[in-house]
């Protein structure tokens, strides 16, 4: 991931550094002249973002191999037993956990349970599951640096598949998961545990 972040950025500064060098050439003699140095001037810009998210995508697809494959060592050396409210408050958004607590405390409260398979890897047997074909769906930049992205995968067990989606946020300077989706179910984890709560936002303080 640093190979590819080093060699993103010195192919920016190499843009940088071509239109630097071609803005102290002398003024344009004609109006023509100024209309084209302005279209290169916009065409660069372009082609940095361009660039910025494309290391954004290898930043976000990295990460979350990187925490499945975590999750995937974990798993196997604990027969499954692995605490998922710890990889939650690891690797997940405040705002994710904040909701969590709030199922949780509905749960204790109504002697109810929400959770009926393993969020993290949408299997029951969860040291048997292997993940694979991660694909970035979307990354999105914001003109105030605001970042959000999602990332495909399929989690494969010895009987079935099922493909998988999670929904990232950029927070204190890390990328942070903020919802699961199950896409064989259409299941939006999420949108799953606010309608469990009733939309009672009492138990989200």
């Amino acid at each position: 991931m640093k190979k590819v972040l080093f060699l993103g950025f010195t192919l920016v500064l190499c843009l940088l550094s071509t239109s630097c060098t071609g803005s102290g050439k002398g003024a344009p003699e004609n109006g023509n002249g100024a209309e084209k140095v302005l279209k290169d001037t916009v065409k660069s810009d372009s082609v940095l973002s361009e660039m910025a998210l494309a290391i954004e995508r290898q930043v976000v697809l990295e990460r979350v191999k990187c925490i499945y494959g975590l999750i995937k060592e974990e798993t196997t050396y604990l027969g499954g037993n692995v605490d998922n409210d710890w990889l939650d408050k690891a690797f997940c958004t405040k705002a994710w956990n904040k909701l969590l607590m709030a199922v949780r405390r509905k749960e204790f409260q109504t002697n109810s349970l929400f959770f009926e398979v393993n969020r993290w890897t949408m299997a029951y047997d969860t040291n048997l599951v292997r993940f694979d074909e991660f694909e970035v769906a979307d990354c999105y930049i914001g003109p105030n640096n605001e970042k959000t992205a999602a990332v495909n995968f399929t989690v494969y067990d010895p009987d079935s598949y099922t493909p998988v989606r999670v929904e990232l946020v950029y927070e204190d300077g890390q990328w942070k998961i903020d919802n699961f989706l199950h896409l064989k179910y259409m299941l939006n984890l999420r949108e799953s545990m606010y309608q469990y709560l009733d939309h009672d936002l009492a138990y989200l303080i």
